[in-house]
């Protein structure tokens, strides 16, 4: 039946297909209307449909699934794309959606289901103080990005691009969840001074490198041909497998500088305390010999040393840390997003504007103080007026 009630609309829904190409949509007839009234409403959109049916194949145009429409795009947009996480995200629509739904078919309560399966899915968020994995829900603009927004570029593409025929394009609006930004986390200098009260010497230079450069915890296990002394740079392969080369500061080169000679090919490296077999890269240390430090390691050492200084924080932190500190003293958006490494300015202003809030704060009171002085400047040409009426 084309023409139905449903329980969630206050008015008649029409159902329909036309040489393989669907039609659905809401009438203007309220439900409590009689049905053969929104039997001619549908009517009126099927003299539609076949005029619109009949120039798509004038125009040779084509239905698309929706496996073929992600494959092709991927080719043409995805793989020349940043995103890394844009390979699951397609796979995963297909197999939400079904590879084999023709893209005109796609309806908003399919894309609806979608998100609502979606939001449900959890990411890393670090270890808790006994070492134990924690998880948090994605974001509602990581929904956004890999279901929504994602199935929108490919439905656009196609038929802007490949002249493929989508006569009924879904409500995008509808299904975009409301993003909330995320607070960013900043070491303050008082914690860091906790920090290293607490910490070992030989992990003391890895987070004050981390700090000052900003680079992720992998990131910054460093080999050494990774570093260029004569440019005072460090190259680095950063996210997205991107090819980055970071600028080195003279704090930053000092602390290269003094871990030379120590490993043949890591920078960064420890003296084992005592003989042990690490539980997750299986290898032995033994006690009194050095040893490159690893990214387990390294978050193990952070959990530990960070909760006995009162620090609840993560290693990913102190990237926060250095945006924030840099965004602060040079007030430079596009510095602290060539610092970070950031593809699209958009996402350091996202996350890092809140450091200029001294700033604001600095212009409210020179206005008021602009106020006050106009007041004082008005009083004082009033009084002069009062007197020479005298």
């Amino acid at each position: 039946m084309s023409v139905y009630r449903h329980a969630n609309s206050p008015v008649w829904q029409f159902d329909f297909q036309i040489a393989g190409f669907r039609f659905f949509g809401s009438t203007d007839i309220p439900k409590e209307r009689p049905k053969r009234e929104a039997q001619a409403f549908e009517a009126d959109e099927r003299r539609k449909a076949v005029e619109l049916v009949a120039a798509a194949k004038r125009e040779t145009r084509e239905p698309m699934t929706l496996a073929s429409a992600t494959e092709r795009w991927w080719d043409e947009v995805g793989s020349h794309n940043k995103e890394a996480d844009l390979p699951k995200a397609l796979a995963w629509l297909c197999d939400q959606i079904g590879g084999k739904r023709c893209l005109h078919s796609i309806r908003d309560d399919d894309i609806a289901r979608a998100v609502a399966v979606r939001r449900k899915d959890v990411v890393r968020a670090g270890r808790d103080h006994k070492g134990h994995q924690v998880y948090r829900p994605i974001s509602a603009r990581t929904v956004n990005r890999t279901v929504t927004l994602l199935l929108k570029r490919v439905m656009f593409r196609a038929r802007d691009a490949w002249g493929v025929a989508i006569l009924n394009l879904p409500k995008w609006r509808e299904h975009l969840l409301k993003e909330k930004k995320r607070p960013i986390r900043e070491v303050t200098i008082e914690e860091e001074a906790r920090i290293e009260s607490v910490e070992r010497d030989d992990y003391r230079a890895i987070r004050r490198f981390a700090t000052i450069t900003g680079l992720r915890l992998n990131e910054v296990l460093l080999t050494w041909p990774q570093v260029d002394f004569a440019n005072s740079v460090v190259r680095i392969i950063a996210k997205g497998d991107v090819p980055r080369i970071v600028p080195l500061s003279q704090e930053a080169y000092g602390i290269l500088w003094a871990e030379r000679g120590r490993h043949e090919q890591f920078v960064f490296t420890f003296v084992a305390r005592k003989t042990r077999n690490c539980p997750h890269t299986r290898r032995r240390y033994e006690r009194g010999r050095r040893y490159p430090i690893t990214y387990y390691g390294l978050s193990t050492q952070r959990r530990r040393e960070w909760k006995k200084a009162g620090v609840d924080a993560r290693f990913h932190d102190l990237r926060h840390t250095a945006g924030m500190r840099t965004l602060r003293a040079t007030g430079n958006l596009k510095t602290t997003q060539k610092l970070l490494g950031h593809s699209d300015i958009s996402t350091t202003a996202r996350f890092y504007t809140d450091a200029l809030v001294d700033d604001i704060r600095d212009a409210m009171e020179a206005t008021a103080k602009d106020i006050e002085s106009r007041k004082n400047s008005r009083n004082d040409y009033l009084n002069a007026n009062n007197i020479l009426k005298k």
